[in-house]
């Protein structure tokens, strides 16, 4: 595999996590990650596979983001082994109302690996940029 095929396989995934974020679909947003994904929230909090993914962010997108877009932008990638990618991206996160209104701003880091043929998110650790 080559550093070209992981910037698809990276961007691919990262494309999909947006449109399911902004047509407020929780399991499509879900169906991005491996059935068992670790994936470290904005605040730290640890969520552990698909289920808990997909309800966590469809609770979000019916509560404190409803009517929110994001936009992700890769950063890098790279092979780190055999069907593993390692990529990180910027998100930029506008939420025109609530108590989370505004512009923000998060940096995120994807373990993405392959089985059978398929890509998926096994790690997604999300960072808040300060000021950003």
């Amino acid at each position: 595999m080559t550093t070209v095929d992981a910037i698809a396989i990276a961007t691919s995934r990262l494309e999909q996590l947006e449109r399911a974020w902004n047509q407020a679909d929780g399991a499509a947003f879900g169906a991005a990650f491996s059935a068992d994904t670790d994936f470290v929230d904005i605040r730290g909090g640890h969520h552990r596979g698909v289920a808990a993914v997909a309800h966590g962010h469809q609770a979000l997108f019916d509560s404190l983001y409803a009517g929110s877009t994001i936009r992700y932008e890769l950063e890098s990638a790279r092979v780190a082994a055999p069907g593993c990618v390692i990529g990180v991206a910027t998100a930029t996160l506008d939420n025109p109302s609530g108590p989370m209104q505004g512009i923000k701003r998060s940096r995120l880091t994807v373990a993405i690996t392959e089985q059978d043929g398929n890509w998926s998110l096994t790690a997604l650790h999300n960072t808040l940029v300060q000021g950003g």
